[in-house]
């Protein structure tokens, strides 16, 4: 019972780091399938399949940390 707290943070960050991977995995490869043909770079200065690589590891990484946190708990 006294490790509880560490097994926690533990599966938060492996939960993170898996996450962010798996999140900007899939970001890039919808935004290169379905952002190429947009003129995105024109306005915001990046490409779209960067664009959604950056937006699915934020989305990831915290998905992720919310799995492994609450996962740990049980």
């Amino acid at each position: 019972m006294k490790n509880r707290g560490m097994w926690k943070l533990a599966a938060g960050v492996i939960g993170l780091i898996a996450g962010v991977f798996a999140g900007g995995f899939l970001g890039l490869v919808i935004g290169g399938t379905f952002l190429g043909g947009f003129d995105i770079y024109e306005q915001t200065g990046m490409e779209g399949y960067e664009l959604t690589a950056y937006i699915g590891a934020v989305v990831g990484g915290v998905a992720g940390l919310v799995f492994g946190v609450r996962r740990a708990g049980k």
